[in-house]
């Protein structure tokens, strides 16, 4: 009955804190929190920086180059909006070029550093 339900209730309530582990988003009741914990956490608002960057420079560039400033009309008419998905398109294309570029480069300076004493196997971490 009633009893059994506040329990549960309570028991639920308490999960978090009560065992001091923390949530998987660093709220709760404290716990030990590794270095690597705090290089994933860095690396994963560094990749949020790098995304908001990218979203933030493509809408400026199809902006500029596809939208009619003189905004006669509160919709898009048909050639922006073919423009913005030709912009949009091309863009993250050629984002993903560069980026596939740069891994393969970054591998293979690795692994000539490697070969040549200058860095332990797998890498600086």
């Amino acid at each position: 009955g009633g009893a059994a339900q506040r329990q549960a209730q309570s028991d639920e309530g308490g999960a978090g804190t009560a065992t001091g582990r923390m949530s998987s988003f660093g709220l709760g009741g404290g716990g030990y929190r590794s270095p690597n914990d705090d290089m994933q956490l860095k690396a994963a608002k560094m990749e949020v920086e790098l995304v908001q960057d990218l979203f933030n420079r493509m809408s400026d560039l199809c902006f500029r180059k596809c939208i009619n400033n003189k905004f006669k009309e509160n919709e898009l008419n048909l050639g922006e909006q073919s423009c913005t998905d030709r912009c949009v398109a091309k863009y993250m294309a050629t984002q993903k070029t560069i980026s596939e570029t740069f891994q393969e480069f970054s591998a293979a300076e690795q692994q000539r550093m490697q070969q040549q004493g200058m860095m332990p196997p797998g890498g600086a971490q």
